[in-house]
This record gives structure tokens, sequence and C-alpha cells, in this order.
């Protein structure tokens, strides 16, 4: 809504015609003030404004009450094509920025598939319904290529292949302790303390180790008469699956402790108090160097490390 002054076309402040429409719908400046959150000499000053620009008076004041003249009625009508103009603006530069209509696709490690970061995909889609998300649960080496072919936009694992390739960008998170656990009567399962060597003993069950956790059991675990040591004898990159595998044989895993929870609150399943060092996840948020984030992939990380400064 445009109008000369010395020459030079300027448009009418949205903020004003806002507060021109809370005046007309409550008939009173300090009722309107306190609906929309604002001052009454502010809101007052807005509609003076207004009024200066346009060279007329748009309300009738009196002691009792505020009555629109001839003039607001035409503006108002106006100043609402006007804002539902803006808000579609709005609403439209954010489908294009993809915090609306647009789509993400993420990748977990086993680990952390079972971890708060799912809270923080669930926090997004609740924030933003109209977005499509896509979620891949497997190991360092499918996540990474699908990460370098553009098929995922980011990825959340065990960091140890990602720190020294220039082609990531690796942002850490907090390290999370992992708990041994086996079902319950297992012949384990009424130790106080076993040794590495004894967990070995029985059919180990887990997704695919990264170096780190190999070297784990390396390090005082008796090997065989071949001078090997075989891990793990079942490999699945599904937890879902590893807890029924677990559940029905002498197998025994390691995983998040909330992963176990449920099984752990009903009985089905047991800690394992293993004597060795603590065994902690080693995972961060895993993007290409060279590739800018997209608006969704921004706010799921910030609800990642949210969430991870709190768990």
């Amino acid at each position: 809504m445009p109008f000369r002054n010395q020459g030079r076309a300027e448009m009418v402040d949205p903020r004003d015609l806002r507060n021109l429409l809370a005046v007309y719908k409550e008939r009173h400046f300090s009722k309107a003030a306190t609906k929309i959150g604002v001052s009454q000499p502010a809101i007052t000053k807005s509609v003076q404004r207004l009024e200066k620009r346009f060279g007329v008076a748009l309300f009738d004041r009196s002691r009792s009450q505020v009555e629109p003249t001839a003039v607001c009625e035409s503006i108002v009508s106006h100043a609402r094509l006007v804002l539902a103009e803006l808000t579609e603006i709005e609403r439209v530069v954010q489908m294009l920025r993809g915090l609306e209509t647009g789509s993400l696709a993420v990748g977990f490690g086993p680990a952390m598939s079972e971890s708060y970061v799912t809270e923080a995909l669930g926090m997004l889609a609740q924030d933003h319904p109209g977005v499509q998300l896509e979620v891949r649960v497997d190991h360092w080496k499918q996540l990474s290529d699908w990460l370098i072919a553009g098929e995922i936009d980011l990825l959340i694992a065990d960091l140890a292949d990602a720190f020294g390739d220039g082609r990531f960008l690796a942002t850490p998170l907090p390290p999370q302790e992992f708990v041994w656990f086996c079902r319950r009567g297992h012949p384990l399962s009424d130790k106080t303390l076993i040794t590495r060597t004894e967990l070995m003993q029985y059919p180990l069950a887990t997704p695919r180790m990264p170096p780190w956790a190999v070297k784990w059991f390396t390090e005082g675990v008796a090997e065989d008469e071949t001078g090997h040591i075989a891990l793990p004898t079942i490999r699945c990159e599904s937890y879902s699956a590893l807890k029924r595998i677990v559940l029905g044989s002498q197998c025994v895993s390691v995983a998040l402790a909330r992963t176990i929870q449920p099984e752990l609150e009903n009985g089905s399943l047991t800690t394992l108090s293993v004597d060795a060092p603590k065994l902690q996840t080693n995972a961060g948020i895993v993007q290409m160097c060279k590739r800018t984030p997209s608006p969704l992939a921004k706010a799921f990380t910030e609800r990642i490390e949210a969430l991870a400064a709190s768990d």
C-alpha cells in the first residue's frame, strides 16, 4: 500500500496494519494492545502513524468508545488482503526452504538407532508434519557410501572411520555406555563378575564392530590354539533381531541400556558385569564437507545436539 512522501514511494509497515486490525476488532486501544501483546502507547502511536500517512482520521474516539470511520472501513478490507498475502509469501518461503514440504534422508548406525536420535527425528516430524523423512540403519561402510552418493543427507554412527577423511565433517556426540546382556537363566547370569575370556566362551551376537571395539576384545582375551579370536559369532545390524537371538540361545550381546530396558523390566534379559574397561560409544553426526546442509538437516542436528546435552 504505497504513498507519496517528497516524491518517494514507501510502503506501509505491516505491523501498523496488524495494529489497526486489532483496534478495529476490539473497538478499544487498551484491549487491542493486550490482545496482541504490545503496550497501549505503542498501538496508539501506530494508528496515529497511519492517520498521519493517509491524512485522515481512522477512528472517532470518545471516552466511552472507539468507532472506525468510513475511510477506516475501506482500509481494513485492503489491510486484511495485504496481510493474508504476506502470510502466504512467508509460507511459500518456508516450503522452499524445506521446513514444511521438504525431505530428509538419514542413516543410523545400529547402536545410535536405539538412542535419543530417534526421539529427535520424531520431534522433527511433529514440528513439521508436511515433510518426508527416511531412515536407514546399517554399518559404517554402507552408510558412508550412501552419504557420498547423496542418497542420505547425513548419518549418525561410530566415527572411527570418519576422522582423517577430508570428505567428511564429523561432529562428535557425548559418549554413552554399553551394557552386556544375556537371557534369564544363562550360565553367566548368576555370576557377580566375569572376565572377557569367560564372556567369549559363549557365542557373541552384535552389529559389525569398529576397530576400537575389536581391540577391546583382543586385549585380555585368550587366543585359541591357532592364535585366532573370532569376532563376532553372529553379526547383525538390527537390535530387534539381536534381542530375539539372545532370548532364544546361549548368545551374549552388548547394547545401550535403553535398547534392552523393556526386557530388563520384564525379567527376560539380564545385564552382565564384565571385569574390563567400560565400552562406550564413539559416535557423532557426519555430513559431507562440501555439501551445504538443508534447513531440515540443520533443524534435525540442532534437536540431536539439544537432546545429547540433556541425556
